[in-house]
Formats: structure tokens, C-alpha cells, sequence
């Protein structure tokens, strides 16, 4: 048994963070507007596996002071981290964030006594909101916002705390439907801050890119409220990075020393193509089946393509439905295959066509198919123009097919019963 420093099912620690340096520099910036009381509101959008959690993550320890900035500084934001997972209406976004302002209070004495009516008033209003009436709305939406913005005031405006302020972060942003109305949820809150007078309240999102058409819906300029910082998937180097950083982290904890060969080193950047999720998974199952200190292309395969491998991990967490569950033709799956060598850019009928030898009549059907079961997109611009929705989805593809053909066809089955 031996410690596997690897972890594709939880937020990366800040010790195996990297990349995102460019990201991190501007919400530093926007976190010292804040302090400074010009609030920036920001918004990391990405797909799924990115790191867009890891990444709110270490902003929230920035924000607390656990991460100093470059110049040595070190904030101290009252920070609320709340989610929006099973936010259905707008009296949930209010609950979530009072509930977890109540949590922070109650954390230091010397806030709550300095707060104590705020802490007092989250009480009781959360057995009112929450305990007693779970199923009806205890506040008119529009009264709970005054009274949630009544207390970010009280707590963000009284100078003997020593906070530099109130930062707002609200993962899975991109859950609540548009009926939930967090787009006017945010804007009217903001709004509100600002009338009374109080400009040490920013917001910090993280969500999928349908988080921005959700909010708009509900209120057509609230996307305007953030800065959007989109997440691409990491450069080679900051892949290998991660892993080796990694085996380093195991090398501390565990008697037997492992190194890493470069040849695994590439496969492991090659498979993952740049998601932290993807980089992880693969690192970590490569981990588990290696038997001896070297890490080497045999256990990155292995890895992949056993019983509950990475391939399998990441099928069951995001891909497999789309790829054999809604799918009964080894033609359509070979379209598929076709489209991801192009990564998630338009593809041309004809291209397909050419590259997968089919004919033009299975084609057709097959993009007609997939079109209809919402599995590719289809270009509203220009005719007989495809591709695949995410860069992820393709990179699974690619890598589900790249390792060893053999292993792949004999994974197929049981992937494709998950």
C-alpha cells in the first residue's frame, strides 16, 4: 500500500495547483479594487474537468490571506463560498449565501459579539426561512434580497472587523435554471449595495459558458456585471508540471521512491490534452497499477484501460451516454471518432466523408442522428458544417481510441454498458 498523490475526484490541493497564472494575476487586481472600494466583479467559465472549482478554490484563499500576493500581501476578505447546485428560485440564492455568512460569523467569537445582532437576525431568520417552512417561500423574494443586502452592509461596512471586505463566490453557477432568475438576483443585489452606499461587496462565479445565456434571460444586462475569464485546457508543459509534481508529493509521504520515465511523462500530457480533471485521473490510475518504482508507458496504458481505469472514470463521470448510450451504430461512433481529431472546430460534410470512407448516405443519417439526440452542433451560419459541443468530449474520444486499438475495441464493451 503506498500514498497515491493524485486526485481526479476532488478539489486540487493549492500544493499541486498550476497553471492559471494569468487568471490569478487579474483576480488579484480585482480583488484589490475591492479593498480599495471599487469592486470587480469576475466570472471563470469553462467545461467540465477544467479546473474551474480548483480554480475559485485557491482565489478563496487569496481572498482569505492563506495565499500571499506577489508583493508579499495579504488580504483578509470576509469570504462566503456558497454553491448553486440545488438553487431553484431566488429565495435559495439568499438562504445559501446568509446561511453560510451565519457559518463564517459563528467561526470567530469577536465577529459574532461585534455582529451579534447580524448573527442574531440569521438565526432566527434561517429557522423562518428554512426549518419550518422548507417548501414555501417565508419572505416575499424581493423582502429577502433588502434583508440580505441590509446585513452585507452592517457586516461590510464596520471598519473595526479589519476586513477589507465581503467577497461573494458562487460555484456551479450554470445549475439553476433561467426560471431561478440568478442573473436579476445578482444585479438587483448589486444595485442595491451601491445605493446604499456600500462598495466593499464583489462577486466571484463559477460556472459552464450556459451560466451567461441563463442569466441574460433573467436579466439582459447582469452578464455585463463581470469580467469573464475563460479557462482553456493547460499548456504541455504545465501538464507535465502537475505530474511531476505529483510524484514528488508522493515521494514525501512514501518509503519506496518512484520516478517517472519521460516517455509516461508524454502520455499523460498526450491523453489528458490539458484538462486538470483529465490529468489527474490519468496520473492517478497510472499510480495505482504501477507495481515497482518506475512509472513508465505500460502502467499510463494499463491505467487507461483496465477494469475501473481512467478511460472508464471519466466515461462513467461524463461521456459514455452520449458516446453508447444514445448511439446503436459503430458507423455513427466512427463519425464521431472523425470529428474529434478536429477537437471541437467545425468539420465540413465532405471532410467526414473523406475521412471515414462512409458512405454518403450513412453520413447523412448519422449526422442527422446525432444532430437530433443533441450529441454534436450544427453550424446556423453556414450548411453541412458540424462539430463536436466541448474540447473535453473530444479529448475522452481521442484518448479512448489513441493508447492501443486492441485495448481499446476490448475496453468497448464494457464502457459501453455503464
Amino acid at each position: 500500500m503506498r500514498f497515491n498523490p493524485f486526485q481526479p475526484n476532488k478539489i486540487v490541493n493549492p500544493g499541486m495547483f498550476v497553471g492559471r497564472l494569468d487568471e490569478i494575476l487579474k483576480i488579484e487586481r480585482y480583488l484589490y479594487q475591492a479593498k480599495l472600494g471599487n469592486p470587480q466583479n469576475f466570472f471563470i467559465e469553462g467545461e467540465r474537468g477544467i479546473g474551474k472549482s480548483s480554480l475559485l478554490h485557491y482565489v478563496s484563499l487569496i481572498a482569505k490571506g492563506r495565499i500571499a500576493i506577489p508583493d508579499g500581501h495579504r488580504f483578509n476578505f470576509l469570504l462566503i463560498a456558497a454553491d448553486a447546485g440545488g438553487v431553484s428560485k431566488q429565495t435559495d440564492l439568499v438562504r445559501a449565501i446568509a446561511r453560510e455568512l451565519k457559518s463564517v460569523l459563528a467561526k470567530s467569537q469577536a465577529v459574532k459579539e461585534s455582529l451579534k445582532g447580524v448573527f442574531n437576525f440569521l438565526t432566527d431568520w434561517e429557522i423562518l426561512g428554512v426549518r419550518y417552512h422548507k417548501d414555501k417561500e417565508a419572505f416575499d423574494p424581493d423582502e429577502a434580497k433588502d434583508l440580505l443586502v441590509d446585513q452585507l452592509v452592517e457586516v461590510a461596512d464596520d471598519q473595526s472587523l479589519g476586513y477589507d471586505g465581503v467577497i461573494i463566490l458562487l460555484d456551479e453557477a450554470d445549475a439553476p435554471s433561467s426560471d431561478a432568475g440568478l442573473g436579476e438576483f445578482l444585479k438587483t443585489v448589486s444595485e442595491r449595495l451601491v445605493r446604499r452606499g456600500c462598495d466593499k461587496v464583489a462577486f466571484g462565479l463559477a460556472g459552464l459558458p450556459i451560466a451567461i445565456p441563463k442569466m441574460r434571460e433573467s436579466h439582459e444586462s447582469s452578464p455585463r456585471m463581470f469580467t469573464i475569464l475563460h479557462l482553456a485546457p493547460l499548456e504541455v508543459e504545465e501538464r507535465k508540471q502537475a505530474i511531476r509534481i505529483g510524484i514528488e508529493v508522493a515521494n514525501e509521504k512514501n518509503e519506496q521512491k518512484v520516478t517517472i520515465t519521460e516517455g509516461a511523462l508524454a502520455s499523460l500530457a498526450e491523453l489528458s490534452e490539458g484538462y486538470p480533471h483529465f490529468v489527474q485521473q490519468f496520473s492517478y490510475s497510472a499510480f495505482e497499477v504501477s507495481t515497482d518504482d518506475v512509472l513508465d508507458e505500460d502502467d499510463v496504458k494499463t491505467g487507461a484501460y483496465e477494469e475501473n481505469g481512467a478511460i472508464e472514470q471519466l466515461g462513467k463521470k461524463y461521456f459514455s451516454e452520449a458516446y453508447f448510450g444514445k448511439i446503436n451504430s459503430d458507423d455513427y461512433r466512427k463519425v464521431l471518432n472523425s470529428m474529434a481529431r478536429y477537437s471541437d472546430s467545425w468539420v465540413s460534410r465532405k471532410q467526414l466523408i473523406h475521412d471515414t470512407r462512409l458512405k454518403e448516405s450513412t453520413i447523412n443519417n448519422a449526422l442527422q442522428s446525432l444532430k437530433q439526440k443533441n450529441i454534436i452542433l450544427v453550424d446556423e451560419s453556414r450548411q453541412g458544417f458540424y462539430r463536436l459541443p466541448t474540447k473535453s468530449f473530444a479529448a475522452w474520444i481521442n484518448a479512448l481510441r489513441s493508447v492501443d486499438p486492441n485495448e481499446a475495441v476490448s475496453a468497448e464493451p464494457r464502457i459501453r454498458g455503464l
